[in-house]
């Protein structure tokens, strides 16, 4: 990687790669001269051609579900040359994707970490820690069949940590596939490169798929200037062997699926995951840089099992999670937390008033045992000084179990061109209060033009491991949110939806990157507008923009550092270190907008764009103020289908086509944002 200052050969790469993609697409339109190919495929982010599940886990039609929902198909996704599930996610609205060389951190409406993650509807979270987010490389596409979004709470039928939203990653099955695809793709830049072999069968009593992925790349910050604080005794190291130069490694991550069923009413699936990310942390202040790597492996096993009686249905659901997670930097001891979790469930679905209602209750019970959960922490260029010879930054973990019993349950009805469902959750956990959420709306279709939600729901997330271990009946985080929403539809040539929303906040706790501690809580109410367009100019030319602005107010987040100091012979805990700074919202003001074309039967292209505002945020324990500054950020892709060969297909994406660089928000400071990148991809089906 070069550094911000770009050289001749980069220069040159970046060029190479533009010019394929637009001779590619001149070509193209020169065979298929003023003809449109009929291919109907083309769709704009969020449009309604698929079933979503996760909003009355039952299947429907986006604009039919009690919620703000939406579903991005695989196909969409592979159209558009979208390599991970964050880079999916950055252009819907209400959604800002942060890049961080540790992991990207997600913000929905104004609030990071607030997103319940899900994949095959398996929980994607732990009591242990709130920073478990699949959007970077871990999470292969390949065998994901559609990415299902709920913007707003969803505690009611998936319980804490759905709080702001919910992502469910479908993957395909057998029938989705029926034969093998094989996928391998090389990257500029860092040296990306990955493959991937899918294989699914439809037997018709039964079908199965199996996928598995593997990618390696270099981070784009790749340098760094401290070698290690730590000795191999694991004893301080003198001052002057502190300081060396050097990169860090590759990261690699490998992805595995597995499903299988039986008539439709036995379902196994499995995944299996190992994340070796290798990154550099800097601390702008002092121009410290280092390097650390984490080992983050992921299995679970899933089993649902379904009967139907008349108009009755009964499932159980169950699954076995395992998360770990080893850090390492500087030489220090390494950081190993272990989750493992079980989890069961009930659901009994009846039809009602002659099919116009539908009833879902549920019981559910999860085991969560946690291992090495991080309550505290010391921040390492505290130790950087060269007089310190003696300490070494610690980490104080603990290990707890929790357990949380839940009952809930959604009546939903339908009267001529109006719904409306009413909706509650109990949660009994082990650690904190009990918990009720309730959720209620409506939805008014006076025609096939006009669709129209009120929507109201409540949603809290799970406390820190900071305040779970060893505690009892806290106060969790929680929301409240009033929604409404407004679509218009002039089939099939526009779309256009605007949604007002407003989330009240209470008892909002955030951790300091430095410390591990935690913010006094707090409140916080956020005001905002979302609009979505879509407009099918003729069969091959389609066009989509979305837009996000908000406005909050609230408390700033107050942070307080202890340490034990020796008085009178006696160890006393008092503050050592306070400060206070803004609730950090991300961008306030978001757009997004493409183009999809299909000048021929055999070719697509898709350029987006993506703009958002500057926006402030504080390091240093708040000492220093930086500012992400507004940016646009522009992509392409073109996709040409059976070329050489029936079933092989070639892609040329670009990422940051112009190259705009800005600094970013890293965890001790700023930190230069991703550069252009460009992918050259094969796709074989059999």
């Amino acid at each position: 990687m070069t550094g911000r200052g770009t050289i001749p050969t980069g220069r040159l790469i970046r060029c190479a790669g533009f010019c394929l993609a637009f001779a590619a697409v001149l070509y193209a339109s020169i065979a298929a001269g003023l003809s449109s190919a009929a291919d109907t495929s083309l769709i704009f982010v969020g449009e309604d051609i698929s079933t979503l599940t996760i909003a009355s886990r039952r299947a429907e039609r986006p604009e039919d579900a009690p919620a703000v929902a939406l579903v991005v198909t695989g196909e969409e996704l592979e159209k558009a040359g979208t390599m991970t599930l964050g880079e999916a996610l950055d252009r819907l609205p209400g959604f800002y994707i942060l890049p961080r060389h540790s992991g990207s951190i997600p913000y929905l409406r104004g609030v990071p970490n607030s997103v319940l993650f899900l994949y095959d509807s398996v929980h994607l979270t732990s009591d242990g820690t709130k920073a478990v987010h699949p959007l970077d490389q871990e999470l292969s596409l390949a065998p994901v069949k559609r990415v299902e979004v709920i913007r707003g709470p969803g505690s009611v039928l998936w319980g804490p940590d759905a709080f702001a939203g919910i992502v469910n990653v479908v993957p395909k099955r057998g029938r989705d596939v029926n034969g093998l695809e094989m996928r391998a793709y090389g990257g500029t830049g860092e040296g990306e490169a990955g493959a991937t072999a899918v294989w699914g069968r439809n037997a018709g009593l039964w079908e199965a798929l199996v996928s598995v992925s593997a990618r390696s790349l270099r981070e784009w910050a790749d340098r760094y200037n401290v070698a290690r604080l730590a000795g191999p005794d694991g004893r301080p190291v003198p001052p002057m062997e502190r300081i060396g130069f050097g990169t860090i490694g590759r990261s690699e991550y490998l992805d595995a699926v597995v499903n299988f069923s039986w008539q439709d009413w036995l379902r196994i699936s499995g995944r299996w995951t190992e994340a070796h990310r290798k990154y550099v942390f800097e601390d702008s202040p002092a121009d410290l840089r280092w390097g650390a790597e984490s080992l983050k492996p992921m299995r679970y096993i899933r089993m649902e099992l379904e009967k139907a009686f008349g108009s009755s249905d009964l499932r159980l659901n169950a699954y076995y999670n395992e998360m770990d997670c080893k850090e390492e930097e500087l030489g220090l001891t390494p950081r190993n937390q272990k989750n493992h979790i079980t989890y069961a469930e009930l659901l009994y679905d009846r039809e009602l008033w002659g099919a116009s209602a539908m009833l879902t209750m549920g019981a559910s019970y999860r085991y969560n045992r946690i291992r090495g959960a991080e309550i505290a922490k010391s921040y390492p260029p505290d130790f950087f000084e060269p007089g310190n010879i003696l300490f070494l930054p610690r980490r104080q973990q603990t290990n707890f179990s929790t357990s949380m019993a839940s009952l809930f349950g959604q009546l939903k009805r339908h009267w001529n061109h109006w719904d409306a469902w009413l909706g509650f959750r109990v949660d009994d956990h082990s650690q904190y209060d009990s918990r009720f959420s309730p959720n209620l709306g409506v939805i008014w279709s006076p025609n096939s033009v006009w669709n129209m939600k009120l929507l109201y729901g409540t949603a809290y997330r799970t406390p820190y491991a900071r305040q779970l271990a060893g505690r009892e009946d806290l106060e969790p985080e929680q929301v409240q949110n009033a929604s409404a929403c407004v679509t218009w539809r002039s089939v099939p040539s526009v779309t256009v939806a605007a949604m007002a929303f407003w989330n009240q906040i209470r008892h909002q706790t955030r951790k300091d990157p430095y410390y591990g501690g935690l913010s006094d809580p707090g409140s916080q109410n956020i005001y905002g507008l979302e609009l979505e367009a879509g407009w099918q100019i003729n069969p091959a030319l389609k066009l989509w923009a979305n837009a996000t602005a908000f406005s909050h107010d609230g408390d700033d987040e107050v942070y307080t550092y202890h340490v034990y100091i020796l008085e009178n012979g006696n160890w006393v805990l008092k503050p050592w270190a306070s400060w206070e700074i803004p609730f950090e919202t991300g961008p306030e003001t978001m757009l997004n907008a493409g183009v999809l074309w299909n000048p021929t039967g055999w070719l697509d292209v898709s350029l987006s764009a993506g703009y958002h505002t500057s926006w402030n945020y504080y390091y240093s324990k708040g000492r220093l103020e930086e500012t992400v500054p507004s940016n646009w950020i522009f992509d392409m892709t073109v996709t040409a289908r059976d070329i050489f060969t029936r079933n092989l297909d070639i892609q040329c994406s670009v990422k940051n086509l112009l190259d705009r660089r800005f600094d970013g928000r890293g965890t001790y400071g700023p930190v230069d944002s991703p550069p252009f990148m460009a992918y050259l991809g094969l796709k074989w089906h059999y």
